[in-house]
């Protein structure tokens, strides 16, 4: 490991800084999470664990942030060939593997549904002929919510503030997230609840674009020592996440 683990080689600079900012993909919707960023209700600007993660990075390596701004982490990963990010932060499945180079986990969550409190307890309840289902379209969690349905189907939402609102209009029973994002969402439904058990555990980690392998070595660098050092557990208690779990 470099002296400072921050300290960029040249060749690291270039993937993570090909025009002289780093370029930090960010998923931005209703809900914040581990993940996902909301919106500042004064300012209009992003918020929340990737925000306060690509800052604290590009602070350290003294680099300029530009942040760019997804539906989802399915919309980040789907842009991963063009050029438009050089790091980012998304839940980690199979098929991700094959799309983006994956880097250290940084925190490690499940996902369940949002649901009306009197209407399932469970995720078992919700595999239920007739219940309509959704979950936003390209994610980790849409994945593993449409294998784990057998008695009924789960439509794909694009964005995560279309879901909510359909959601609210009552023309969804049950959406597939991750408990943190159901959890910030609990406040703006009060007749609601994320039913019990999951049907999703994974890993969220640091994500560069496949071919960027010294990118890589420095963003898993960077959240290694982010981990041993607390400053992952005091982002996500500062972005009010202090029951999320930090990855070993």
């Amino acid at each position: 490991m470099q002296a400072n683990s921050f300290e960029l080689s040249e060749q690291e600079r270039n993937e993570l800084a090909p025009n002289g900012s780093m370029l930090a993909g960010i998923a931005v919707g209703p809900a914040a999470s581990a993940v996902w960023c909301v919106r500042d209700a004064a300012g209009g600007e992003p918020r929340g664990v990737t925000v306060t993660l690509a800052r604290e990075i590009a602070r350290r390596c003294l680099l300029p942030l530009q942040l760019v701004e997804f539906a989802s982490s399915g919309d980040i990963v789907a842009n991963a060939g063009d050029g438009s990010w050089t790091l980012s932060f998304v839940p980690i499945d199979d098929e991700r593997r094959r799309l983006v180079a994956v880097g250290s986990n940084y925190y490690l969550g499940v996902s369940t549904y949002l649901t009306r409190a009197d209407e399932f307890r469970s995720v078992v309840d919700v595999d239920t002929s007739g219940v309509r289902v959704a979950g936003i379209a390209g994610t980790a969690t849409f994945r593993s919510a449409q294998k784990s349905l057998h008695r009924t189907s789960i439509e794909a939402i694009v964005s995560l503030d279309e879901a909510v609102a359909r959601f609210r209009n009552r023309e969804i029973d049950a959406l597939a997230l991750g408990k943190e994002s159901i959890l910030s969402l609990l406040a703006d439904f009060k007749d609601c609840r994320a039913v019990e058990g999951h049907f999703h555990e994974a890993g969220t980690a640091v994500v560069v674009p496949k071919s960027h392998a010294h990118a890589l070595a420095a963003a898993t660098r960077m959240i290694e020592v982010m981990k041993a050092g607390g400053t992952i557990r005091r982002v996500f208690d500062e972005n009010q996440m202090p029951h999320a779990a930090v990855a070993p």
